[in-house]
């Protein structure tokens, strides 16, 4: 039996043509709070650009991958980049190997507004502010969006001690703690609620949903989704477009 429910943000929840939430999707969502099932977002996201739409109504909200977790009691999981890993980012960003976004508790900031920022903004419907990399040491950074090919991130993971990376686009990877991921975030709230892993169901797109796969019993695959996330998921639904959640949800008689 399905207890808890954990959604992806973008492509999964919202359209990346629209940036909105299905009206299908929203049904499916309506429907499984009046069964009982816990619907929590896990996102690559920080809290301050979640979309209104997503900002309440949720019992629970992984976000920055699953570093700063929280629901309406307060903050239950903090996982900030440790200093000397940030210290040497900001050493490879002021050398100019790349660009990044810095994404802190109360803000994000990009070090230089290059063209790949700009569009990678635009494709989830946000803007970004320009700033002095020295800033990140103003406050605890969760996640640096890192703008490197695929097949670059050893740049960064040569360079520190105890970060990862997972990647959702093409643009770019975050870079987050060793003990980071979507799949620490599944773990800590279903420890809060006191559900079994093989209660949940996780709803995703992008390759830093796999660790959130890999946590619960049930996985779903967008239509959408990379290939790799379809070929380790339980079940593959239609695109995020045309019903995706809504149908999945059928399909798992949870709706």
């Amino acid at each position: 039996m399905i207890k808890a429910a954990f959604f992806d943000i973008d492509g999964t929840l919202l359209s990346f043509e629209t940036h909105a939430m299905p009206e299908s999707t929203k049904r499916a969502l309506d429907r499984m709070r009046e069964s009982g099932i816990k619907t929590v977002i896990s996102s690559g996201r920080p809290p301050y650009q979640l979309p209104p739409s997503i900002r309440e109504g949720f019992d629970a909200y992984i976000t920055l991958n699953g570093q700063l977790c929280y629901d309406y009691d307060g903050v239950f999981r903090s996982c900030p980049i440790a200093e000397d890993d940030v210290r040497s980012i900001v050493d490879q960003v002021r050398a100019g190997l790349y660009d990044v976004l810095v994404l802190q508790r109360s803000r994000a900031f990009a070090n230089r507004l290059s063209q790949r920022i700009v569009t990678n903004a635009r494709e989830v419907g946000l803007e970004y502010q320009q700033d002095d990399i020295a800033c990140a040491f103003d406050e605890p950074v969760y996640q640096f969006c890192a703008y490197v090919e695929p097949g670059e991130e050893h740049l960064i993971t040569d360079a520190t001690h105890s970060v990862t990376h997972t990647r959702w686009t093409h643009l770019f990877c975050d870079v987050i703690p060793r003990s980071g991921g979507k799949n620490f975030g599944v773990k800590a709230v279903l420890e809060r609620f006191g559900i079994a892993p093989e209660e949940a169901v996780a709803f995703g797109d992008g390759e830093n949903d796999l660790a959130m796969f890999e946590s619960v019993g049930t996985s779903v695959a967008m239509g959408n989704a990379w290939d790799s996330v379809k070929e380790r998921a339980t079940l593959v639904t239609s695109h995020v477009d045309d019903d995706g959640i809504y149908r999945a949800c059928e399909r798992l008689g949870i709706i």
